[in-house]
């Protein structure tokens, strides 16, 4: 992704891994089997694979530089995490942290860590492995956790200690969350909450109890970081659509058409979590549908 200016803000990706990823009907099982086909003109080649039709995904985390801090939005998987269940994300090496110094950011000069959810995938470079022990990756950082997001998790996670369930989102919440929270690093807030003028978050919950994005605006310029708003662009061009990782596919489905409802038409910027490169883009209505303008 080419950088972003959002007014006087700038936005960087920091990617992780990016590829051919899965069929659509893994991660959306209710899509209608001629969906892509009939949306190939602007999904293809960007979005999905024009040999055999997966999904394109990217696992990546944007930086936002507003002049008064530095805000890392979400935050992958993560290295050498056990994640035997997942084996993408197992013990992986990700020259990640080099990719965030080459756009100019040491860990060190995070202010803030925004997780739009505590899912394995957007917390896992919270923390890295030191010595044996799992601490925060960005130490000057405070750890923005929405409060009910987080009380959600934490819940099931004690459900699990008590020998029901099993462990939370593949572990992450032990390894990538608690150790944030004991630190002291961690900042409980309301899903409303603004992080300075033009930088705040919005209640989008369905694809997690206490799921938000989070807005810039600068200037005039607004961009909306979705997380999993959407999984991917497909999606756009049925927004009833819900990935099989969403808590709430009903609600989660709301979220998503109010939110490209509302940007429709406008100069919002979107940036979601695994959309691949360009990943930026405005959404445009598209015969019954939208589409993403890159």
């Amino acid at each position: 992704m080419k950088p972003q200016r959002i007014g006087n803000f700038r936005v960087d990706r920091v990617l992780e891994a990016e590829a051919p990823y899965c069929a659509l009907d893994f991660l959306v099982p209710e899509a209608p089997p001629d969906l892509i086909a009939a949306n190939a003109d602007w999904l293809k080649p960007c979005f999905v694979d024009p040999g055999d039709d997966r999904l394109i995904l990217a696992f990546q985390s944007f930086v936002l530089r507003t002049g008064r801090h530095t805000i890392l939005v979400d935050c992958c998987t993560g290295n050498d995490k056990e994640r035997p269940t997942r084996p993408n994300w197992h013990r992986q090496k990700h020259p990640y942290l080099d990719r965030m110094r080459a756009i100019g950011v040491a860990p060190e000069a995070i202010d803030f860590v925004f997780c739009t959810h505590l899912h394995a995938d957007h917390v896992g470079w919270n923390t890295k492995l030191e010595n044996g022990r799992w601490v925060p990756t960005f130490p000057n950082a405070r750890y923005i956790f929405a409060k009910r997001e987080y009380e959600h998790w934490e819940k099931v996670h004690r459900e699990h200690l008590a020998g029901r369930g099993e462990p939370v989102s593949h572990g992450s919440f032990a390894d990538s969350v608690l150790p944030v929270v004991e630190a002291k690093r961690a900042v409980f807030v309301a899903s409303d909450h603004e992080i300075e003028t033009g930088v705040y978050l919005e209640p989008a919950y369905g694809h997690t109890p206490g799921n938000c994005v989070l807005n810039a605006r600068s200037n005039g310029a607004h961009a909306v970081f979705i997380g999993d708003v959407m999984h991917t662009a497909v999606q756009l061009a049925n927004l009833a659509l819900s990935s099989r990782f969403c808590s709430d596919p009903v609600e989660s489905a709301k979220t998503r058409t109010a939110l490209v409802e509302r940007c429709a038409e406008t100069d919002t910027i979107v940036l979601a979590c695994h959309f691949p490169t360009p990943v930026a883009g405005r959404i445009r209505r598209h015969r019954a549908g939208f589409a993403l303008a890159i």
